[in-house]
């Protein structure tokens, strides 16, 4: 019985570490969004002349 109540909560813990990294998965920037902030940061718009 300690067992499937073992079983179960680990079921629980694995199951909200999932849904947790895939809301995780979907607020992640998008590899171009990644691209233009590093860009941004290489070349800042007040040093242009």
């Amino acid at each position: 019985m300690i067992a499937y109540g073992c079983l179960g909560i680990l079921f629980l813990f694995i199951a909200i570490k999932i849904a947790v990294y895939f809301h995780r998965q979907k607020k992640a920037p998008s590899p171009e969004d990644l691209d233009e902030t590093l860009l941004e940061i290489a070349n800042p718009r007040g040093d242009r002349a």
